[in-house]
């Protein structure tokens, strides 16, 4: 029996695009394999943020920088604040690594929720170091949940 394929990339094309895949694949995989950050969180934190996306952006703001990049959508002022407390050097464009930006969620849960549960570490990355007390995090967390 003759095996027909559907026409979508032929040659190099789908060898790019299969080369694609498996690099973000990898990326991924490296990205949820520090720990004690269960890998269940940090893969639907980054499922809610950017669908998995490390090169994902969000607005920009007045000053021409992403306000939120990367695979966990990252803020400035995180970076900043967690290279204030836990002395690191991170950048801007760290957030657009995977395993940088996991990193810096690590850092910044462990700091702010140490030994809390999940719904206390996704709703602080939601709404900064209180963000477990605000209402608007609620449905941030419920999102969450869902990809658990």
């Amino acid at each position: 029996m003759k095996r027909t394929f559907l026409p979508h990339a032929t040659g190099s094309k789908c060898i790019v695009h299969f080369l694609r895949m498996r690099r973000t694949l990898l990326m991924l995989c490296l990205a949820c394999s520090a720990l004690p950050v269960r890998a269940g969180l940090w893969e639907a934190i980054c499922t809610v943020e950017s669908n998995g996306n490390p090169r994902a952006v969000g607005d920009r703001g007045a000053d021409g920088v992403y306000r939120a990049a990367g695979i966990a959508q990252i803020w400035a002022i995180t970076v900043k604040d967690v290279n204030r407390f836990a002395g690191t050097n991170y950048t801007l464009n760290d957030r657009f690594d995977a395993e940088k930006s996991r990193q810096m969620f690590r850092l910044y849960t462990e700091h702010y929720a140490k030994g809390r549960s999940d719904e206390v570490k996704a709703r602080i990355w939601n709404g900064g170091p209180t963000g477990n007390t605000k209402k608007s995090t609620i449905a941030y967390w419920n999102k969450i949940k869902k990809h658990l």
